[in-house]
This record gives structure tokens, sequence and C-alpha cells, in this order.
């Protein structure tokens, strides 16, 4: 059905061509609303058009009290130059850091400076009571804790100037503690208005550590630690940057492929690597359908590169009439490693349960196409030579604005993860494998043709995949649940008999999306083909699995239960930006939530929004909510609403 597909779009994309175009991006400090990366933009503009696609660039205002649906904008920053130097007692001064030579040096987004500053070491940051004794008024505070988690307390409550951040984030299986000394760490600052702007500059943690120990000696002796800071930077009201590539179709509906283009110098693999990808995507069915090999198809191929979150608000708030007739998309995010250096899995994201649809099946059976590229010793056995996973959804890429059931277009993720070398210095062409590109480039433009063409043919062989698919995985997590079981486990989660329910229902909805590729397709036998399928699962692992529970769920009070939130915006919510608006002693509260619901307040809080559909109601949200991620936080999720509303960005009405 697609193979033929695939094998053409293999040998048209070029992975070493990709890796050229790496090389190309990476070379910018791709900062969003910035010269640095509308340079890129365009750059990217004009190679497209080069390749003899049809190609623009669209600017969306770059200000503060500019909002994309609920999500603010930012001025736009520059910088021309920057440096920390270390002020020795003899006057003579030690450099630091230097923008010029290493842009991560400063935080992107800092403030004009020009002084000495005393350094003042903080363990943690972001508490008042980690400030107890210490005078950081006017000085700059060194800390391992990001800038906008300590921002609040030094810059805000105590007044200090500045921020020296040598932070190291680990991952244990790729990066432990103690890896990467003499890199960067990317840290960042973000104003949306109102705030106290500061500037900061970034150490590698071995320097980070010299500088600890010689704070430590000199004040022992009464001496303080003084540097020289320099920061010739600018703010400006400017301009956000979209670049719209398309394959024009013969009808209104779209495809979209995204891959976000901003991220600091040197990134290479995040996400140059996906920027590339896409371009190589695009110019190979170009190509062919420019040459005759491929038809036109029904319909447009729509290519996005963006900043990445904000620049996928103001590109689809601004587009909003055309949501509807977008079908389908595919978001690429650093997609190009080197899986020896960076250990690193090439990762399908599966879309949320929210959003059931033929999409992420049908790209897992895509990339199966790659998995026969060895054979065992006697030849009887396929594998492919490459780590790899299909995994549930995961917000923190464009994706997840796109699949966000107020949005409405289905859009998995392809991505490499995890990264030793993410978000750091050490992100660099090197590390990028142009045999990672090659298949990402020509499995995104494989997807995105079969999307674009399918009709009655493609969607009779998708719905048979769907079900093949849906019936191996609901039975791999039996089987899985049965063994712990079986094993003396503690049941944990939701009850099984309500997983499969739910799984089942979740089918029947996927199956049903493939009417918009088909408006003919009657999915009714395949629903209930299903049903059967999940029922036979069921009645195999019942005897184990249906006494296998949790004997009390924790639950909402009644009358909180019976709330309905209705969502005043389309798309996810970035609470930072609005806790700031809230009084002191609200702010405060409103963080002690959210570290302590911390689980639930990363996947599942977004998650739950998405089933906020301005029917449900609490107790059900926080029913779906579970089914999908197994975390029951019935005091976070209503603490987590109630936060919306005093937000002013959900309604809580009575039913």
């Amino acid at each position: 059905m697609y193979h033929a597909l695939l094998k053409l779009l293999n040998n048209e994309v070029s992975g070493d061509a990709a890796k050229n175009l790496v090389a190309q991006i990476s070379q910018w400090h791709r900062i969003q609303a910035s010269p640095m990366y509308r340079a890129a933009a365009e750059w990217v503009d004009a190679t497209l058009r080069g390749y003899g696609l049809a190609s623009t660039i669209e600017r969306f205002p770059a200000r503060e009290g500019v909002y994309a649906w609920a999500e603010p904008m930012f001025q736009e920053w520059w910088c021309d130059e920057a440096t920390l130097h270390l002020i020795e007692p003899d006057g003579t001064q030690r450099r630091l850091a230097d923008y010029r030579a290493v842009p991560l040096s400063l935080m992107p987004r800092s403030a004009p400076a020009d002084g000495e500053f005393e350094v003042v070491v903080v363990e943690g940051g972001d508490r008042p009571e980690h400030y107890a004794g210490l005078d950081v008024r006017g000085k700059l505070v060194l800390t391992r804790m990001m800038p906008m988690s300590v921002h609040p307390v030094a810059i805000e409550q105590f007044g200090a100037a500045g921020l020296i951040f040598d932070g190291m984030r680990s991952v244990p299986e790729v990066c432990p503690p103690g890896d990467l000394q003499d890199d960067i760490q990317y840290a960042s600052w973000w104003w949306w208005g109102g705030e106290t702007r500061a500037f900061g500059f970034v150490l590698s943690p071995r320097a980070g550590a010299e500088l600890r120990r010689l704070v430590a000696r000199r004040t022992a002796r009464g001496e303080p630690v003084r540097t020289r800071a320099l920061v010739r930077s600018h703010f400006a009201d400017g301009t956000l940057e979209t670049v719209s590539a398309h394959i024009p179709g013969t009808s209104d509906e779209e495809v979209v492929v995204t891959a976000h283009l901003c991220h600091p110098a040197p990134f290479a693999n995040d996400n140059a690597s996906g920027a590339a990808a896409a371009m190589e995507a695009a110019r190979a069915l170009h190509a062919l359908i420019a040459r005759g090999v491929l038809p036109q198809p029904k319909r447009t191929i729509r290519f996005l590169w963006m900043p990445e979150m904000t620049g996928t608000y103001a590109y689809l708030a601004a587009h909003e009439a055309e949501l509807p007739r977008m079908v389908a998309g595919l978001n690429l995010d650093m997609v190009g490693e080197d899986q020896e250096q960076t250990g690193s899995s090439w990762l399908l994201i599966r879309t949320s349960d929210a959003m059931p649809s033929f999409v992420a099946p049908l790209l897992e059976a895509l990339r199966e196409g790659y998995f026969g590229q060895a054979h065992t010793f006697n030849g009887q056995g396929e594998f492919p030579l490459f780590r790899h996973a299909v995994v549930p959804f995961s917000n923190g890429s464009d994706h997840y604005i796109f699949g966000d059931p107020s949005v409405g277009v289905a859009a998995p993720m392809l991505i490499q993860w995890p990264d030793r070398f993410y978000h750091t210095t050490a992100d660099t062409l090197d590390r990028v494998d142009p045999r990672s590109l090659w298949r990402a480039a020509a499995l995104a433009a494989t997807y995105a043709y079969f999307v674009a063409s399918a009709g009655p043919r493609e969607v009779a062989w998708l719905a048979r995949e769907m079900n093949y698919r849906f019936e191996v995985r609901l039975a791999r997590k039996l089987q899985s649940a049965t063994s712990a079981a079986l094993g003396g486990s503690a049941p944990e989660g939701p009850d099984w008999a309500a997983r499969v329910a739910f799984r089942r229902e979740r089918q029947q909805a996927a199956l049903e999306s493939l009417r918009r590729l088909d408006p003919g397709f009657d999915p009714h036998p395949w629903q209930t083909q299903a049903t059967t399928l999940a029922d036979a699962a069921w009645a195999r692992a019942r005897d184990v699995l249906d006494d296998w529970r949790v004997p009390e769920q924790e639950t909402l009070p009644e009358e909180a239960a019976k709330l309905i939130p209705a969502r005043r915006y389309r798309g996810p919510i970035s609470l930072q930006p609005y806790l700031r608006h809230l009084p002191a002693d609200e702010r405060a509260d409103a963080k002690a939530m959210v570290r302590k619901h911390g689980e639930f307040m990363d996947l599942p809080a977004d998650v739950a929004l998405y089933w906020a559909d301005g029917l449900r109601n609490l107790g059900d949200i926080l029913r779906l909510t579970e089914l999908e991620t197994d975390v029951c936080d019935p005091a976070g999720l209503l603490a987590y609403f109630q936060l919306l509303a005093r937000l002013g960005l959900v309604e809580l009405r009575t039913a």
C-alpha cells in the first residue's frame, strides 16, 4: 500500500544534503523574535524558493500586550556584545564569559548592563528562605537554578541586579550528574511585560565550581568577589517570523508538517535537524511532483518553520478559520541524532486520547518500512539497526498545540530522545547523523503525501491496520498487567475493566476520524470489529484482572465534581506568564500548589485541559485524565482549574 511510495522517497531524499542544511541553520543564534532568528528564517525561505517551492514569510507582532489566543507575546531582542570579567585583587581582569565567542554565555533577553557587581552564592534561589542572612541587592546571584525560577525572589523581591547560572541538567541514562563539566546549559529570560528585567551570564559547571570556591575563600577573609559586566543589548517592538511553504493540492484541505526553527547557536539537533529534515522532505516531494513521478496530491501539503510554541500559537490564531481544513499534522523535533553519541532512541509520540485519530497508527506502519535493514545470520529474520519505540502522548513541542482538541489537528511527533547533549553547547554538528536525517525526512514526506492523497482505497487499508495495532497494543497491556498481578505486585491506577472500555471507545472514535480522508467511509463494521477484539482480549485476562484493583480510589468532593470548566481560549495554557498578575500572597500560594502537585502539573494538567470541552464536569475529567495518564490527583485537578478560573482562562460553571 505504501511501500512503493516509501521506496521512491528513500531514493530521492539525501541525508548528507540535509546535514548540510543543518550546518547552515545552526550557525545562527536563533533566539525567538530577534534579527538572528529572522536571518535564519529568510535563508530558509530563499532556499525553499530556490528549490522551486512556493514559500513566503508570515510576520506576527512581537511586543508586549499582544496575545495569540491565551499565549502572550514579547518584545524583540538582540545583543551587540556582552562580557563578564572577574576583577582580581590587583585590579587586573580575567574574562569569564564573552557573548561574541559563545552566544549562550549570555542569557537571552538579558537587559543592558555596565558596571561592577559583587558575586553572592545562593544555594537554591527560588524561595525567600534561601536568602536568609544574605544581602543580594545590586549584586549578582550565583545559582544552579533556572533563571525564571529564581527571578521572582532574587530580582523582584530582594533586588539583585542579575544572575550567574552554572547549572547542568542530568538524565541518568545518558547524562549522569557530573557529565559535561566544560559545556554550558541553555538558560534564558522571558519577559511578557511588567517584570523587572535583569541580565545574566552562564558558566560551565567547572568554571562555576571554581568561582564558588573563590567566593568561599575570599568571603572567609572578609573580601568580596567582584566582577565587571558589560551587556549592550536592545529591546524593541518587532516581529515573529514563520516560513510557510506549500505544495498545492486539488482541494482546499491541508496536511501540515511543522519543525521549529528557533534555538540558540550552536544547537544542531535541537532543532536545526528537524528544520532541515522538513526542508529536505519538501524539496523531495516538490521535485518528484514537478518531474511527473508523483501526481499532484488531493490535499495541499504545507510546511511550517516557526519559533517553537509562540510561533505556532501566532500562526494558528491568525489562520483560525482554516483549522477545519487541516486534516492532519506531523511535528519534527530533534530527529537527526547520532544515537551512539547522544544515547537517543527514535521515538514516535502518539496523539492524546482526547484527540483520537488515524495519524499515529499510520505513521507507525510507515516507519516499520525501515525495520528490515539487517538480517539474522541465517537470513531468517529482519530487524532495524537503530533504537526505536512508540510511546504515549507527551507535551513539550508544537504538536501539543495542534493536537489540542480545541484546535483539532491531530499531529504525532518524531523525536530522538533522550539526548546527552540536549540544550547545551555540546549540541553541535558532529552529533548529527545523516542516516537519521534521511530516515526522518523520507518518512515525513511519505506520511504527508500519503495523507494528502488518501481516498477510499487507502482508508480501507488503514482501518484494517488500525484495528490490528489496537489489538496488539491492548493485548500487550493486558498481558503485562496479568504478569504483574500473578507476580504479586500491588494494583495501581484505574480498574482494568474501565481501561478496556476506555480503549475500546477511543478506538471507535479513531476509526470515525477516517471520514476526514473519505467522507463516504462507513466506520461501523470496523468499530464492531474493534469491540469484538477488545472483548476477546479482556476475556483472556478477566479471571486475573477483574479483582486486581485499588481498594479505594481518591475522588473529588461531590459539589466540586459537578463543576463544568468552559475554556475561554483555544490551545494549551502557559501558566507562568499569568502567575505574575496575581498579588504576591496568591502568587506564592499558586507556586506552592504547583510544587505540591508536581506530578499532576506536568503532563496530566495539559491532558485534563484537553478533556475540558464545556460539557464534561470535573468528575468526568478526573476519570478520563487518569485513564490516559495513570495519574489520579483530585486535589491537584481541582486546584488547577480553580487557578485557571482565578486567572480568567476558564469559567467554572455549575451543572
